[in-house]
C-alpha cells in the first residue's frame, strides 16, 4: 500500500515558493519603510531613527504577525468545518458565520461603541454563533445535505449584509471607517491584536489536539464514529464551537478575512496533504502564508495608503477563483446530495384564473396605496389632494418599483425552472454583483451617466456574468447544482470588486452604495418608463414558450427524449434572465431575494405550470416591491428605508421559514 506522507514533493514546492515571496515581500517592504537607513540599519547593528523604530515595532511587526495569526486560525477553522460536515465546500463564508459576526460588531458599534471596543469579541462571538445556529438548524432539517447546506449558508450571510448595508445607510458619518474594517483591514498601531488573537488560537489549538481522534472519525460519517465511541453529541458541537470561535475571533480582530478558511484545506490538500493529522497543520501554514503574501503585496503596491485598502477583500478577488477552481475539481457526488433542495408538495390549482386575478387584484390595490396614500408633517395622507408636485414625485417610483418587481418575478421563475431547484435565483447566480460592477464601469465612464448609460452598464455587467456561468457551467454539461456553486462563486469574487470601490472611498461611492440599498428615491420616470418596457417584454416573450418551463424540470433526459433542444433553451433562458434581471436591480439593488421568493408565492398558490407560475410570480414580484417601497416611504417618515432592504427582510424570513418548515 502506497504511504501518505505528510508533505509531496508538490507541497515542499509550494512551501518553498510561498517562503521566498513573503521573504521577497518582507525585505522589500522593510525598505520602503526605512527610507534613511535601509536594510543595513535593520541588521546591521545600527540604532534606527526614532520614527523608523516606532513604524517597525507599533505598525509594520504588528500587522506581519496579525496576518500570520489571522491566516492561520482561518485555516484551522476551515479544516474543521469541511471534516466535521464532510463537504468541501464548508467555510465560514459559506456557513454565515462571517457575515453574522460582522453584522454582531457594526451593530455594537452603533448602539455600545463603548462596549464593542473593550469587548469586541461578545459581539462577534454571539453574531457568529446566531447565524450558524440558524443555518445548522435549517439544514438539520434536510439530513445534512451539502447543497442545501452551502445555499442555505448563502442565503442568510446576504440577508445579514443587507441589515449591515441599511445601518452603513443610515450612519453615513461612520461609513468609510465600517466599510474598510468590515472587509478586513490588516492596518495595526500596537500589539492588542496579536495578544488578543495568540491566547484563543492557542486555547483552540490544544481542544483540537484533544479531540483529534474524534474529529478524524467524524470524517467517515455519524454511523462509523457513533460505532467506534465518538458521542456525537459531545464532540460534533465542541468542535463546530471552535471553528465558529476562531472565525468570529478573526473577525472581531480584523475584520472579515473572505475565503481563507475555505481555500486554506484544499491548497494543504494540493501540497500533498490527505490525512487529518497533515492538514491540521498544513492548512494553518497555508492560511498564513496566503494571508501574510496577499496582505505584504497590498503595502508593496499601495505605498502609503495601503492602510485604506481592505485586505480582506483582495483576498475574496484570489479566493472566488480558486472555489471555481475546486468545483471543476471535485466529483459530482461531492455537490449533489440529495439533488434537490426543496420540492413542491401543494395541489395543483383547480382554477389557476382566478388566482392570478386575485394577484391581479392584490397588484392594483397596492399600487393604488402607493400611490394616493403617504405622510406628511401632520401624518398620513389620501387620496389625490396631496397636490401635483407630490404625484409627479410619487409615480415614477412607483412605476419603477413595480415594473422592477415584475421583471424580477420573471427572472426568478426562469431559473429555478431551469435548475428545478426552488433555491436559484438570479441574485445567488451572481448576476447582481455583475450589475453592481457593470453600474461602476458606468459611473467610471461619466459621473453624470443617463439613464441609457447605467442601462447599458448593468445589462452589460449581468450578461458578462452569464456569459462566464455558460462557459463554466458547460464543461460540465450544465450540471444545476455545479453551476449554482460557481453563482455563488462568481458573486464573493464580484462583492470583493464592489466592496473595494467602496471601501478607497470614492466620491462616487456613496452613490453606488444607495443603489445597492434599493432605494427608488432617484427614480425618473425615464428610468420607470425603460425598466417596465424590458419587464413587460420579457414576461410576453416567455409567455408562447412556456412550454419549455414544464419540461426542463422533468431532467435533462425527459426533456431531450421530448424534442427539447436543451442547450438553446439553456442559453436563450440565461440571456432573457440576465437583460431582465440587469434592468431590475438598477432599480432595487443587486440582493432583493423577490426573484427567490416569487416563484416558490406561485407555487404555494398551486401555480404549477410553467405560463401560470410566470404570471403570478411577475405579478407577486410587482406587488412585493411596490409595498416594499411604499412602506418604506412611510414608516419612518422623513427617513426612507429603500425598497430592496425591506424586500430582502420579507423575502429572507419568509425563505427561512420554508425551509424550515420543509
Amino acid at each position: 500500500m502506497r504511504s501518505d506522507p505528510s508533505i509531496s514533493r508538490t507541497g515542499f514546492v509550494l512551501l518553498g515558493a510561498g517562503t521566498v515571496l513573503v521573504a521577497a515581500f518582507v525585505l522589500l517592504n522593510l525598505d520602503r519603510l526605512l527610507p534613511t537607513t535601509g536594510l543595513s540599519g535593520l541588521f546591521g547593528g545600527e540604532a534606527l531613527p526614532l520614527t523608523d523604530g516606532l513604524i517597525l515595532n507599533y505598525a509594520y511587526w504588528p500587522r506581519l504577525l496579525t496576518a500570520l495569526l489571522a491566516g492561520a486560525a482561518l485555516g484551522l477553522a476551515g479544516v474543521i468545518f469541511q471534516q466535521v460536515l464532510q463537504n468541501p465546500l464548508a467555510a465560514s463564508e459559506t456557513l454565515g458565520v462571517s457575515a453574522g459576526a460582522h453584522l454582531a460588531l457594526t451593530l455594537g458599534l452603533l448602539l455600545a461603541p463603548t462596549l464593542q471596543s473593550v469587548h469586541p469579541e461578545f459581539f462577534a462571538v454571539a453574531g457568529a454563533f446566531s447565524a450558524w445556529g440558524l443555518i445548522a438548524l435549517i439544514a438539520r432539517r434536510y439530513r445534512g445535505d451539502p447543497l442545501t447546506l452551502i445555499l442555505t449558508g448563502f442565503v442568510v450571510s446576504f440577508a445579514l449584509g443587507a441589515v449591515s448595508s441599511l445601518l452603513m445607510l443610515l450612519n453615513q458619518e461612520y461609513l468609510t471607517s465600517l466599510f474598510i474594517w468590515g472587509a478586513g483591514s490588516l492596518a495595526q498601531d500596537d500589539w492588542s491584536s496579536v495578544g488578543f488573537l495568540v491566547p484563543r488560537l492557542a486555547a483552540c489549538i490544544l481542544i483540537v489536539a484533544l479531540l483529534s481522534r474524534a474529529l478524524l472519525l467524524l470524517g467517515f460519517g455519524d454511523d462509523a464514529a457513533r460505532g467506534l465511541g465518538v458521542s456525537l453529541k459531545f464532540a460534533r458541537p465542541l468542535l463546530l464551537g471552535v471553528a465558529v470561535f476562531l472565525s468570529a475571533s478573526v473577525v472581531a480582530s480584523v475584520g472579515v478575512i473572505a475565503f481563507i478558511s475555505l481555500a486554506a484545506p484544499h491548497l494543504a490538500r494540493l501540497a500533498g496533504a490527505e490525512r487529518l493529522s497533515s492538514r491540521l497543520i498544513g492548512a494553518p501554514i497555508a492560511g498564513a502564508l496566503l494571508v501574510l503574501v496577499i496582505d505584504q503585496a497590498i503595502q508593496l503596491a499601495t505605498p502609503g495608503q495601503s492602510a485604506l485598502l481592505p485586505t480582506g477583500a483582495v483576498t475574496a478577488l484570489i479566493g472566488a477563483p480558486i472555489m471555481i477552481w475546486l468545483l471543476s475539481r471535485l466529483p459530482a457526488i461531492a455537490l449533489e446530495g440529495s439533488g434537490r433542495v426543496a420540492s413542491v408538495t401543494s395541489a395543483v390549482s383547480a382554477r389557476p384564473m382566478q388566482a392570478l386575478m386575485v394577484a391581479a387584484l392584490v397588484l392594483v390595490a397596492v399600487l393604488g396605496a402607493a400611490l394616493l396614500v403617504g405622510r406628511g408633517p401632520e401624518g398620513l395622507t389620501f387620496g389625490f389632494d396631496v397636490g401635483a408636485g407630490a404625484m409627479e414625485w410619487r409615480l415614477p417610483r412607483v412605476i419603477a418599483a413595480a415594473a422592477a418587481g415584475l421583471g424580477i418575478g420573471v427572472a426568478g421563475t426562469l431559473v429555478q425552472r431551469l435548475f428545478a431547484n426552488q433555491m436559484a435565483s438570479p441574485e445567488i447566480l451572481g448576476v447582481g454583483g455583475g450589475v453592481a460592477v457593470g453600474l461602476i464601469v458606468s459611473l467610471l465612464l461619466s459621473s453624470t451617466a443617463g439613464v441609457g448609460l447605467q442601462l447599458l452598464g448593468a445589462i452589460g455587467g449581468a450578461l458578462t456574468v452569464m456569459a462566464l456561468l455558460m462557459v463554466l457551467g458547460g464543461r460540465r454539461g450544465f450540471q444545476a447544482e455545479r453551476l449554482l456553486l460557481i453563482g455563488i462563486a462568481v458573486t464573493a469574487l464580484l462583492d470583493g470588486v464592489v466592496l473595494l470601490f467602496l471601501a478607497l472611498g470614492d466620491p462616487r461611492s456613496s452613490q453606488v452604495l444607495a443603489w445597492m440599498g434599493g432605494s427608488t428615491y432617484r427614480a425618473t420616470m425615464e428610468l420607470a418608463l425603460a425598466v417596465a418596457v424590458i419587464s413587460i417584454a420579457s414576461l410576453v416573450a416567455v409567455l408562447p414558450f412556456s412550454r419549455w418551463l414544464d419540461i426542463l424540470p422533468l431532467g435533462d433526459e425527459a426533456a431531450r427524449g421530448l424534442g427539447l433542444p436543451i442547450r438553446a433553451v439553456r442559453f436563450t433562458i440565461l440571456i432573457v434572465s440576465a437583460i431582465v434581471t440587469g434592468a431590475a436591480a438598477l432599480v432595487i439593488g443587486p440582493m432583493s431575494f423577490v426573484g427567490l421568493l416569487a416563484p416558490h408565492v406561485a407555487n404555494l398558490a398551486g401555480l404549477r405550470r410553467g405560463r401560470h407560475q410566470v404570471i403570478a410570480a411577475a405579478l407577486i414580484g410587482s406587488a412585493l416591491v411596490a409595498f416594499s417601497d411604499w412602506v418604506g416611504r412611510i414608516i419612518f417618515a422623513p427617513t426612507e428605508l429603500p425598497a430592496g432592504i425591506l424586500a430582502v427582510f420579507i423575502g429572507a424570513s419568509t425563505v427561512a421559514v420554508f425551509l424550515f418548515r420543509r
